[in-house]
């Protein structure tokens, strides 16, 4: 009888450990949008494009891919969410035509419900060089017990006699007042 009931007890245990980790997980939890894209030429035939998007938190969202390849590559993603620590949005885009320069731009933002406001961008531009390849992504997001975050990459590869230009910026500022 003992063991029956020792058994019963440590499984109910189980339930009310497991949803304590639910619970404090769904409120520690961030909304945080990210996206990347990517797109190449090699001159010769369809080159290749893709993308990711994705929204995490607890908050009402959408993401959003759409890519393209044949004579213009092209990828894009696109991540919206809001929750209640604040609003996040992310959007990255790549094009590599099958002649002249490949691109590729990032940009990403979050405003927390507090004031603070997080944003970062990215671009890579490929010039020369038969094969081009260039690729951009970045996230952001809000969290009203550490602050927000937003940080954005960047790169690229061409051929011989190529050249690849990269450039990111992150910045946050903080509010002046908090909840």
């Amino acid at each position: 009888m003992f063991t029956g009931m020792n058994k019963r007890m440590k499984g109910m245990m189980g339930f009310a450990f497991a949803m304590c980790l639910a619970a404090g997980t769904s409120v520690a939890q961030a909304g945080e949008a990210s996206t990347s894209a990517s797109a190449g030429s090699n001159g010769r035939g369809p080159g290749t494009a893709s993308a990711t998007a994705a929204y995490n938190g607890d908050g009402r969202g959408f993401a959003n891919t759409h890519t393209r390849s044949g004579n213009v590559n092209y990828g894009r993603g696109t991540a919206f969410g809001v929750d209640e620590d604040g609003v996040s949005f992310s959007v990255s885009q790549a094009l590599a035509p099958r002649f002249g320069p490949a691109f590729a731009s990032t940009f990403n933002i979050s405003v927390g419900f507090d004031g603070e406001v997080n944003s970062s961008h990215g671009s890579s531009v490929a010039r020369g060089g038969r094969v081009r390849e260039v690729n951009a992504g970045g996230f952001a997001g809000s969290n009203r017990l550490s602050g927000g975050s937003a940080g954005a990459t960047a790169g690229g590869r061409t051929g011989s006699r190529g050249r690849v230009s990269v450039e990111t910026k992150s910045t946050s500022n903080r509010s002046l007042f908090r909840r």
